[in-house]
């Protein structure tokens, strides 16, 4: 092979390297989920797809991509990347007063509400750990 040869090979390899690079990044900063159930509705209905950012800068308000609760157990028994992801909004975050109790909510967890009525959420598990949010969402389609 001629030096001109290697060089476009090294410069194949590089950007693949780089194109992969740059998926992984994307995947640790951004995660799409589609919308199953009407637990969000009005705001989002089953089949839209949310974009949400991972972040730890959460407020009251913001829709959230979170683990799902264990059915028995509730949130304490769940681990983020196992567990299916529900969509949910922040509605008292640490310190801030319960819906319906009006109890703050425990340090490093969010109430969590679904806008549709039915929906399950913290009404039925409780306050959910910080660390099982995995993200912000920012955008629907």
């Amino acid at each position: 092979m001629t030096s001109s040869d290697w060089f476009l090979v090294v410069a194949l390899i590089a950007a693949v390297l780089l194109a992969g690079e740059s998926v992984r990044q994307l995947r640790r900063r951004w995660v799409l989920v589609t919308i199953e159930g009407a637990s969000m509705e009005p705001a989002l209905h089953d089949g839209d797809e949310v974009l949400a950012k991972r972040t730890r800068r959460l407020a009251t308000g913001d829709i959230v991509v979170v683990a799902a609760p264990d059915p028995q157990l509730g949130w304490a028994e769940r681990k983020r990347a196992t567990s299916p992801w529900w969509v949910k909004r922040i509605t008292a975050g640490p310190g801030e007063p319960m819906p319906g109790s009006g109890e703050p909510v425990p340090p490093g967890h969010y109430f969590l509400l679904s806008d549709n009525p039915a929906g399950e959420d913290s009404r039925r598990h409780g306050p959910c750990p910080g660390n099982l949010i995995v993200g912000s969402v920012i955008r629907s389609f």
